[in-house]
C-alpha cells in the first residue's frame, strides 16, 4: 500500500479532547509507538506513523526527526538530506508556518499531499484539523490547499519534502 492510501484510511477518525488520545485505540497505539505523548499536537507524528507503514526500511533512519512542531520537522528532515521544494508532489510531506502581520510564528501544521491540482493548488490529508481547515482540530481531513507567496496571517507553506 502506497502512503496516501495508508494516511486515507485514517481520514475521519478523531482524538478524545484535549491532545489526550484518540477514539481509535490502534491509532493511539500507533501514534505513542512513534513517539507521540498526551497532550502534544499530532499533526507530524501522524506522518511518521504513516511513514513507518509506507517505507519501514526507513524506520530507523527517520526515528527523531518528526517531533511535536511541524515547523521543525520540516528542518530536521531538510538538514537530513530529504529533497525538499516548494511545488507540490503526490506523497510528499507538506509544511505551514504560521504567519501573523507578516512575522513568522514557531507554530505550523503538517499534512500529506493526496493529489496536486497545479503548482499552487493542492489536497493534503492531514492530522489535528477540523471539517473548518484549522490548524487546531481533533481529527484526520483531506483539505483543498494552496501553496501562496504572500501569506500575511494565517498557514504559509514552508515547503514538501519527499523521503524517496
Amino acid at each position: 500500500m502506497n502512503i496516501i492510501d495508508i494516511a486515507r484510511a485514517d481520514i475521519g477518525k478523531k482524538e478524545k479532547p484535549g491532545n489526550t488520545g484518540f477514539l481509535d485505540t490502534q491509532l493511539e497505539k500507533d501514534l505513542r509507538a512513534v513517539g507521540w505523548e498526551p497532550g502534544w499536537a499530532w499533526c507530524a507524528s501522524i506522518q511518521e506513523k504513516w511513514a513507518w507503514a509506507a517505507f519501514p526500511n526507513l524506520k530507523d533512519k527517520i526515528r527523531g526527526l518528526f517531533v511535536p512542531s511541524a515547523v521543525n520537522t520540516f528542518r530536521n528532515l531538510v538538514k537530513a538530506g530529504y529533497n525538499h521544494s516548494l511545488t507540490p508532489t503526490p506523497g510528499a510531506f507538506v509544511y505551514w508556518q504560521r504567519m501573523k502581520a507578516g512575522t513568522e510564528l514557531w507554530q505550523g501544521h503538517a499534512g500529506i499531499v493526496s493529489k496536486v491540482v497545479s503548482d499552487t493548488e493542492f489536497y493534503s490529508i492531514e492530522g489535528n484539523t477540523n471539517a473548518a481547515g484549522s490548524r487546531e482540530g481533533d481529527s484526520v481531513q483531506e483539505k483543498h490547499r494552496f501553496v501562496k507567496a504572500d501569506v500575511e496571517d494565517g498557514l504559509k507553506v514552508i515547503g514538501f519534502v519527499t523521503l524517496l
